[in-house]
């Protein structure tokens, strides 16, 4: 009797353990996924923790980002080489996009132009990759009639899992709504690259 309570009780470990692994799968497409506990999904990449596989020639860095030094203070701040103009009509409409690195932080600030300048503090911020996911953030800085729309990445901010996603995918199209509507573009592969490999070059 004692040997069938201690062999049902191991099963019974064993069953919950199962019960509540994370299972993994793969998509038709062949992406690795993590199914989790609460009935969500995620991409394995975004779970990782540790470093992530560069695509970032070498050299490409030294084209894409900047390191000056104030020679007052002898502090030096590493930010984009030039704003990445994401439009179809020369600016008239879409977005001017510029990295700055400040300490262990990256901030990425998007001047939204073509649908009313003013953006509150708690605009939406929507991106679609080209592989499906789709992500959507808050804007991170403060209400302004400029256009502006700020988010921060970092350890004193977050948004660790959304960096990732941001240096490993390739961004297909972004809106940023204002008080008025939306301004959204299409990026080119081109573009897409830039972006991903300024946050890898700035994120090492």
């Amino acid at each position: 009797m004692k040997n069938i309570k201690t062999v049902l009780l191991l099963l019974l470990i064993i069953f919950n353990c199962q019960l509540f692994a994370q299972v993994s799968a793969k998509t038709s497409d062949g992406k690795e996924v993590v199914l989790l506990n609460d009935g969500t999904w995620k991409y394995k990449e975004v779970l990782t923790k540790g470093k992530v596989e560069s695509t970032v020639s070498a050299g490409s860095c030294e084209q894409l980002i900047i390191t000056k030094v104030d020679k007052m203070t002898g502090k030096s701040s590493t930010s984009s080489k030039d704003v990445l103009i994401v439009s179809k009509d020369g600016g008239k409409n879409g977005f001017g996009i510029f990295f700055l690195k400040s300490d262990k932080s990256i901030i990425m600030s998007i001047k939204a132009v073509g649908a009313g300048s003013c953006i509150d503090d708690n605009a939406n911020m929507n991106v679609l990759f080209r592989d499906g996911t789709r992500l959507e953030l808050k804007n991170d800085g403060k209400f302004n009639c400029d256009g502006k729309y700020t988010q921060y990445f970092g350890d004193l901010f977050g948004h660790k899992e959304e960096q990732l996603l941001f240096q490993t995918k390739e961004i297909e199209t972004i809106r940023i709504w204002t008080s008025k509507s939306y301004v959204e573009e299409n990026f080119t592969k081109k573009q897409s690259k830039e972006f991903m490999q300024s946050m890898e070059c700035l994120s090492n």
